[in-house]
C-alpha cells in the first residue's frame, strides 16, 4: 500500500509541473495533468492523514496533512478557475505558508515527501500575488475586489437575431436595464433565465458574455462566445469581443486570431484593427502595429479617443 502511495505521490509531482508547463506553452492536457496531479497529492495525503496516528505523527505533521489537503482543492480552484474557492483560499493559503515556514525552521526531524510538497506547493502559490502570465491563476483575491477588464466602455450592440418568446425577450430587455445601471450580478440572473427559455439565442449569450467580464470573470466570458460562434460562426462581433478578452488574459495569439477573423468577416469598421495594433504592440510586432494603427484611421479611428492608443500612436511614431 505504501508502494502505490509512492507511486502516486511521484506521479503527481511530474503532472502538476507538466500541466502548468503546457498550458504556459498553449498545448493540449495542460489542465488534465493538473486535475490528475492535484487529485493524486488529495488522495495520498487523506490517507496519510488517516494513518497518522498509528504511525505517531507530531501534532504538526497532522496540521501539514490537513492543510495539504485543503491546498489541493484551493490550487486546484485556483489553477483550474473555479470561483468557489475564492474565499476559502483566504484563509487556507496564509495558514499554509506560515505552518510551513514553522513546520521548516522548528523540526529536526523532516518527512521528506512532506517537506517536497510543502515546497512544491510554496513555489505555486507565489503567482496567486499578482504574476500576471499566460494561463496564470486565479489571484489569490477573489476577483470582484479589482477589475481585470480594465478601462472598457460599456456600450449596448443590437445583434441581428430575433426572440423566439416573449417571456424570454421580457427578461432580457430587464438584464440588459440592470446591466446599464451596473447591477452585473442582477442582470446575470436575468440573463441566465432568458438563456434557460432560448439556449441558442446569440444575443443571450453575446451579453451574458459581456457582463460576466464586468465582473472579472474573462474565463467565462470566453467560453460564453464559444459557444455563440458554434451557433453563429458569421458574425464579427463575437470574434472581436473574444478576441478583447483574449487579449485581457494575454493570449495575445488567440487574440490576433479572433480579430483578424473579426476584419476577414467586416472589414468596414475600425474597432478590430485598433484592437490588433494593441496585441501586436504587445507582442513587440511593431511594424503589424503600425499597419493596423493606420487602417483603423483610415476607417475612422479618432486617436484621441482613446489613451492608450494614444500613448502607443506616440511611441510607434517616435
Amino acid at each position: 500500500m505504501k508502494s502505490k502511495r509512492n507511486l502516486v505521490f511521484l506521479i503527481s509531482s511530474i503532472l502538476i509541473p507538466t500541466g502548468i508547463l503546457l498550458r504556459v506553452s498553449g498545448l493540449n492536457f495542460g489542465a488534465l495533468s493538473l486535475v490528475l496531479g492535484f487529485l493524486g497529492f488529495l488522495i495520498v495525503f487523506i490517507i496519510e492523514l488517516i494513518t497518522a496516528r498509528k504511525r505517531n505523527r507530531t501534532s504538526i505533521e497532522i496540521v501539514m496533512y490537513v492543510l495539504i489537503v485543503l491546498m489541493s482543492v484551493s490550487l486546484f480552484t485556483r489553477y483550474l478557475y473555479y470561483i468557489f474557492g475564492d474565499y476559502p483560499s483566504l484563509i487556507i493559503v496564509p495558514l499554509f505558508i506560515v505552518a510551513t515556514l514553522l513546520y521548516l525552521a522548528t523540526q529536526k526531524h523532516k518527512d521528506p515527501k512532506l517537506v517536497s510538497i510543502s515546497l512544491l506547493y510554496l513555489v505555486l502559490t507565489i503567482p496567486l500575488f499578482g504574476l500576471d502570465f499566460h494561463k496564470s491563476p486565479r489571484q489569490l483575491f477573489p476577483q470582484s475586489w479589482y477589475n481585470r477588464l480594465g478601462d472598457v466602455d460599456n456600450i449596448n450592440v443590437t445583434l441581428p437575431y430575433q426572440f423566439q418568446l416573449q417571456t424570454a425577450k421580457e427578461l432580457y430587455n430587464n438584464a440588459s436595464n440592470a446591466r446599464e445601471h451596473k447591477d452585473y450580478f442582477q442582470a446575470i440572473i436575468f440573463y441566465q433565465k432568458a438563456r434557460n427559455l432560448e439556449p441558442y439565442n446569440p444575443t443571450i449569450l453575446f451579453d451574458l458574455a459581456e457582463t460576466y467580464v464586468r465582473i472579472n470573470e474573462l474565463e467565462t466570458g470566453v467560453a460564453l462566445l464559444d459557444t455563440a460562434i458554434m451557433i453563429d460562426s458569421t458574425y464579427a462581433g463575437f470574434y472581436n469581443n473574444r478576441g478583447l478578452y483574449y487579449y485581457k488574459l494575454n493570449d495575445y495569439d488567440k487574440a490576433i486570431s479572433d480579430y483578424l477573423k473579426a476584419i476577414e468577416i467586416d472589414s468596414v469598421g475600425p474597432t478590430s484593427y485598433a484592437n490588433l495594433a494593441l496585441v501586436y504592440y504587445y507582442k513587440d510586432m511593431h511594424n503589424e502595429a503600425r499597419k493596423a494603427l493606420k487602417q483603423a484611421e483610415s476607417k475612422g479611428l479618432i486617436i484621441k479617443q482613446s489613451k492608450e492608443i494614444q500613448k502607443i500612436n506616440k511611441i510607434l511614431n517616435e
